[in-house]
């Protein structure tokens, strides 16, 4: 009987399609960015209070995250980025005739951040069925990679669009395109079931506790709750870079640098595409370098990230735009240079039947941290008119990360080397 591998090239279409859904996702996230200032204005509400528009999106993901695994395991992938991919695509496609108060758009707001729960938990699944061990890391930042590829379209899209004459809600409203193709995609692809011989081989290579294991145990462990604070430093990092960064370079001096809102994306976009390299060499890093050790590329990346988010403070940095957009780019290289590292360790460490639930769970108790963090600066912002300390505090949230990074230590519920589930051939 001819050997053959027990993971298919088909894997990587599944990979191409939750890119594109979470993509898409982050497009509609990020596309009220830079234009932030307009639509307060347009609302009848201040910079600060308008960034609740994006804390509202981080705090409904975190939300969904916590449960919205539960979606992926008992009904599938297709299930759960149909859902997703309706919640952020359908509020914005309707926000010509919906979004006329801050109040009616801040719930579509909480709509549309559900959908990275459903999205972003498949990746437990995804990872467990499809993908052998040693591709856990490269596949993970990927993933997250693309959050940053959408970030970065969203940011630079929306201003020359509303510039062309459209208004901020037909600008949201046509950005929501990508989201209804990548849905298309889902429904296409998401639908083969995965191969017998991986979920068999997945059964033999855990440890017999694993079968038993409940989510309640998962999280007795000490290294799940580093993973929680971990996590959640960096999604403090990386959300408020991402949604607070561009309207501190749009809006007018003193209160911002005054550079505008086409400006403002064009430099946001390299802070965020930079993190596609960031994720994806953070995942190779996990797998080829530290070899699964979760607190390396962490550790790098946080030092990276609270060193050259605070130094955009500095006249010297802001008021050269070069200088500025090196400094952002080095920043979110290290808000993602870790990211790849968490969701591959709960991965590796979890009982596969409940691994969509375990990363949900995590990340979505990290991300509350990201939406608090935006939802405390635009306080600060409000009653200061300063990004000074928002931005500080994003240095300090990355410092106090690297200090957690030393702590994660592997779980108890790890595979036998001695059956690893890539070496097993039918």
């Amino acid at each position: 009987m001819e050997k053959k591998p027990i993971y298919s090239r088909y894997r990587w279409v599944l990979l191409l399609t939750m890119c594109m859904a979470i993509m898409s996702a982050y497009i509609d996230m990020n596309s009220y960015g830079p234009i932030l200032h307009d639509i307060g204005k347009a609302l009848n509400v201040d910079a600060g209070r308008a960034i609740d528009l994006m804390m509202g999106f981080i705090l409904a993901t975190a939300i969904t995250l916590i449960w919205g695994g539960v979606v992926c395991d008992k009904y599938g992938m297709t299930v759960a980025f149909v859902l997703g991919l309706l919640c952020v695509s359908v509020p914005a496609a309707l926000m010509p005739w919906i979004g006329k108060s801050f109040g009616t758009v801040f719930v579509c707001r909480l709509i549309q951040g559900a959908s990275i729960g459903f999205i972003f938990t498949s990746t437990g699944p995804l990872l467990h069925l499809w993908f052998p061990h040693q591709e856990h890391g490269i596949a993970s930042g990927i993933i997250i990679g693309f959050t940053g590829v959408g970030a970065g379209l969203g940011g630079l899209l929306s201003p020359p669009i509303l510039n062309a004459g459209y208004s901020w809600q037909a600008t949201v409203a046509l950005l929501s395109i990508p989201g209804w193709a990548a849905m298309l995609l889902a429904i296409i692809f998401t639908t083969k079931a995965p191969p017998e011989a991986a979920v068999e081989a997945l059964r033999l290579a855990r440890l017999p506790s694993q079968g038993q294991a409940t989510l309640l145990e998962v999280f007795r462990r000490p290294s799940t709750w580093i993973a929680c604070l971990l996590n959640g430093c960096a999604m403090w990092v990386l959300y408020c870079l991402i949604n607070l960064v561009p309207v501190y370079m749009a809006v007018a001096s003193p209160m911002g640098l005054g550079l505008g809102a086409v400006m403002s994306g064009r430099i946001s976009l390299g802070m965020t595409w930079i993190g596609f390299f960031g994720n994806l060499g953070g995942g190779l890093f996990y797998d080829k370098v530290a070899k699964g050790d979760a607190r390396v590329a962490p550790a790098i990346a946080f030092v990276l990230a609270c060193i050259f988010s605070y130094v955009i403070l500095y006249p010297a940095v802001y008021s050269s735009i070069p200088f500025l957009f090196i400094a952002l780019v080095i920043a979110g290289f290290g808000a993602t240079f870790g990211l790849a590292s968490v969701p591959a360790f709960l991965a590796q460490n979890s009982p596969p039947q409940i691994a969509g639930r375990v990363i949900g769970w995590v990340i979505g108790i990290s991300t509350f941290f990201g939406a608090f963090g935006i939802h405390l600066s635009a306080g600060i912002i409000h009653s200061s008119h300063s990004f000074v300390t928002a931005i500080t505090m994003i240095s300090l949230a990355a410092a106090c990360g690297f200090i957690f990074s030393f702590f994660l230590k592997q779980g108890l519920f790890q595979r036998k080397p001695s059956v690893a589930v890539s070496d097993i051939r039918l």
